[in-house]
């Protein structure tokens, strides 16, 4: 029997929920109502929740909310050149924008497994903070545990994944991942290293949480898709009168898709000067999906360290990413891979899981 590989790329403000059994991972995409305010006052840009694939060509409701999103991915085109430049980077595929969504894939039959035990540790057997190889830098457990970090929250919320979350959900969408490789594909990059990620307040202030590692901000699922053609289903979980569906056929061997869940940016320019990452405040959000969330100026959030130790590890980021690794032609079309500058150069933006 033919296959083909199908390849989801997931990246923003994400939270990676298994169920109790591992046989399933809940990929939350939290919401960010457009009055939500943060610690210090001020308005958090809303994020975008959106399903992007790239594929030889589709079948069914392909396309919805084009012009929208094109103007949100190539903010600095004019309304054709952005729709042109979507239409290309897509090729024959498609694209959603994302609002109580729950996603399926039907096709694959493989099971899940999440990479781990890859990770390196020390002469003490004590994990180590930042990965040393490529093969190191796949552990799933470089996606930030706001479990282990905020212990005193209880962790997530039962109601993430009822089949009907209850109104005023944080949900934005969910996808229900059954089957494929779940692994890190790239971490966040602070001038040109992989080093720990520190945790403070949002103002910077008050200790700095015990928690610190290196964090990733893309998670890939690489699965094995029997025939020529894998389905996204989208079930509306707030009005089940509302469905859609994309039949997707493979580019070459291989279907991109890419579940994103960002706020406005603008690409740098090539010759930009790289900027110091920023704290990554919207980080703040996350907090919204625990059992017991902490007052906003108490939510830790992801910095760069204040005075980093001689001894803390660093690892040339490059080098654990090497090129073939990160080869998407969706991301390059997209301008959003990470070898290349993209919103992850303006601030540190880790995902989290359970």
């Amino acid at each position: 029997m033919t296959e083909f590989v199908l390849r989801i790329f997931f990246s923003g403000l994400i939270a990676f929920v298994p169920n109790s059994d591992g046989t399933q991972m809940n990929v939350i995409l939290a919401n960010t109502p457009h009055e939500y305010t943060l610690a210090d006052g001020t308005a958090l840009p809303h994020h975008y929740p959106i399903l992007l694939a790239r594929a030889a060509n589709c079948e069914g409701t392909c396309l919805t909310d084009q012009a929208n999103i094109a103007s949100f991915l190539f903010a600095n085109k004019t309304a054709s050149q952005a729709e042109t430049l979507l239409n290309h980077a897509l090729q024959g595929g498609g694209g959603w924008a994302l609002s109580g969504s729950d996603l399926t894939l039907a096709g694959p039959v493989e099971p899940l497994a999440v990479r781990t035990g890859a990770r390196g540790r020390d002469d003490n057997g004590v994990l180590l903070p930042v990965p040393r190889t490529p093969a190191e830098r796949e552990d799933f457990t470089w996606v930030a545990d706001l479990t282990d970090l905020a212990p005193e929250t209880n962790g997530f919320k039962e109601s993430l994944t009822l089949a009907e979350p209850p109104p005023g959900c944080v949900v934005a969408a969910r996808l229900k991942l059954r089957s494929g490789k779940l692994f890190t594909y790239s971490l966040v990059k602070i001038d040109a290293k992989a080093v720990p990620v520190h945790f403070r307040q949002p103002s910077g202030n008050g200790p700095e949480a015990p928690y610190s590692q290196a964090v990733a901000n893309w998670v890939v699922a690489e699965i094995r898709v029997p025939g020529d053609v894998v389905e996204i289903l989208d079930q509306n979980f707030s009005d089940f009168s509302k469905q859609r569906a994309m039949r997707l056929h493979p580019v070459n061997g291989v279907v991109e898709m890419a579940i994103l869940n960002l706020p406005p940016y603008e690409i740098p320019e090539p010759d930009a000067p790289p900027p110091a990452s920023a704290p990554g405040q919207h980080f703040q959000v996350f907090y919204d999906l625990v059992k017991r969330p902490p007052a906003y100026a108490s939510r830790l959030v992801p910095h760069r360290a204040l005075n980093p130790s001689a001894s803390e590890l660093q690892i040339d980021w490059a080098s654990l990413h090497p090129r073939q690794a990160l080869s998407s032609d969706l991301l390059d079309a997209l301008g959003l891979n990470p070898r290349g500058k993209g919103p992850y150069d303006l601030a540190i933006c880790p995902i989290i899981r359970d």
